[in-house]
């Protein structure tokens, strides 16, 4: 009987979470060095939104992540400027802007324009959450994800009618300063690859693996994430 070797392909580096990484193993450096009295550490940390930027910087390069790549991109930049004084004013004299873009997003959902993102005749419905409270409850069958973009607000997406049908779904979702809590069935597998920076994402399911599945992907800056389990909903 012959036997075949099959070769198969390294994983795809997963370069968000090695940038994130590569963060924390040198941010525990520098505040053992600061602790042993070998340098100052805040000569260094006030570079830390340089991560962020890094962050911004590799999502661009990703079709369906470029979104979040501006968003992440925009925050570092900001944040870097006010740290190394490259601005002569307090970050917290910027806090109108986020009454600007919240005054656009209710202008262009008023006037009736829901942003979809196309991928191969697939639509992925997104949801925005600027200085709001959005709840959406989804029953689509075939559901193949979306996008999530919370700021200064909160976001809570159901799913507990929907199925997946063609491969798993994703969701890209960015939270800052906000919540974002997601419900799916009791069945479905959901994979966490978030980022988080001064925040946190928590998944309460315990689906087993070859079912419908679930990844979330995205960024969660000084805000939170949940995605739980629930029952069906009774019709």
């Amino acid at each position: 009987m012959d036997l075949q070797l099959t070769d198969h392909p390294p994983p795809p580096i997963a370069r968000v979470k090695l940038v994130a990484g590569i963060f924390f193993a040198a941010l525990g450096i520098l505040m053992t060095l600061d602790n042993l009295d070998l340098l100052v550490a805040y000569r260094f940390l006030r570079y830390w939104p340089v991560v962020l930027i890094a962050i911004g910087l590799l999502k661009l390069t990703e079709r369906a992540d470029r979104l979040m790549g501006v968003i992440s991109l925009a925050a570092g930049t900001v944040l870097l400027a006010s740290n190394t004084h490259w601005i002569r004013f307090p970050i917290s004299a910027l806090w109108p802007l986020a009454l600007i873009v919240a005054g656009a997003a209710i202008v262009i959902h008023a006037l009736g324009w829901r942003p979809e993102s196309e991928d191969a005749g697939i639509s992925r419905p997104n949801l925005w959450a600027v200085l709001s409270t959005q709840k959406v409850t989804s029953d689509r069958r075939g559901y193949a994800g979306g996008r999530i973009v919370t700021f200064l607000g909160s976001c809570e997406l159901d799913l507990t009618g929907a199925t997946i049908e063609n491969g798993p779904a994703v969701i890209e979702a960015f939270v800052m300063w906000g919540g974002i809590v997601i419900r799916v069935p009791t069945d479905w597998e959901v994979i966490g690859e978030v980022t988080s920076i001064m925040g946190g994402i928590d998944i309460k399911t315990s689906a087993a693996r070859g079912g419908q599945q679930l990844i979330v992907r995205g960024l969660a800056f000084m805000g939170g994430m949940e995605i739980k389990s629930a029952p069906a909903r009774t019709q």
